[in-house]
This record gives structure tokens, C-alpha cells and sequence, in this order.
């Protein structure tokens, strides 16, 4: 359900969902973007280092494939529990898809399983 705070005379409607890396696994179920830009993800309290990339679908069962950037990179973020990653050029790139998961690691070949079930929060506007 829509949230937010008023601004001047524009009101912003903000989305939050959670969604789940489930324990000893490396992958997150689905979060639906539907074209609404990230405006950040809250890390869980506790977190298995490892890098934070992203897999997108273009439509609702659609296959999911890693996020990279032009060149064929892997969008990837290193960030550590109890954080709260703000919007930046990285996120930015997933706004254009349908939806997203979280993976933990770069990949099937270096995923890193979580040594519990991890709960992140994602903030999307639109």
C-alpha cells in the first residue's frame, strides 16, 4: 500500500516489501518492480559477507538473469549488515525491469549460502 510523505504540494508514493533469502540458501524470492525506481534496500541485521547482486525478469513468469552493466558486468554491491543502501547509479539500473531477486554471491559458480534466513526491506517509489 502506498506511503509516504507529503512534499510542498507533490506527494510521493513510496512501496516497502521484504523478502527473503531463505537459510542456507543464496537467493531471494521475487520482488515486483514493475518499472517503479529502487529507492533503497535495508540490509538484515546479520549477514554472511558476501557481494549483493540482482537477477531480473521483463514479465510475470519470465526467466530471471543476472543484472549487469553494458560492458557485461555483474552489478554488484559489498555491503555490510544493519545498512541501509540509498539509491544510487547501481540501483538505478533495475527500474526499467518487471522484477528482481537478491542473490548472495556472483552467481551460481561463487554464490555464498546465508548462514540463516535473511530478510531485506526494499523501498520502491511510484
Amino acid at each position: 500500500m502506498p506511503t509516504g510523505p507529503k512534499t510542498g504540494k507533490m506527494t510521493r508514493n513510496w512501496y516497502s516489501e521484504a523478502i527473503t533469502i531463505a537459510n542456507a540458501s543464496s537467493i531471494s524470492g521475487s520482488f515486483l518492480l514493475a518499472g517503479r525506481p529502487i529507492v533503497g534496500i535495508v540490509m538484515p541485521e546479520v549477514w554472511t559477507q558476501a557481494s549483493l547482486t540482482f537477477d531480473v525478469n521483463a514479465c510475470a513468469g519470465g526467466t530471471f538473469y543476472p543484472l549487469t552493466d553494458d560492458g557485461g558486468n555483474v552489478i554488484r554491491l559489498s555491503p555490510s549488515g544493519s545498512t541501509a543502501i540509498a539509491n544510487n547509479t547501481k540501483l538505478e539500473k533495475l527500474s526499467s525491469w518487471y522484477g528482481m531477486r537478491i542473490r548472495s554471491g556472483c552467481g551460481a559458480a561463487s554464490r555464498v549460502d546465508q548462514g540463516a534466513a535473511r530478510t531485506f526491506v526494499i523501498f520502491s517509489q511510484g
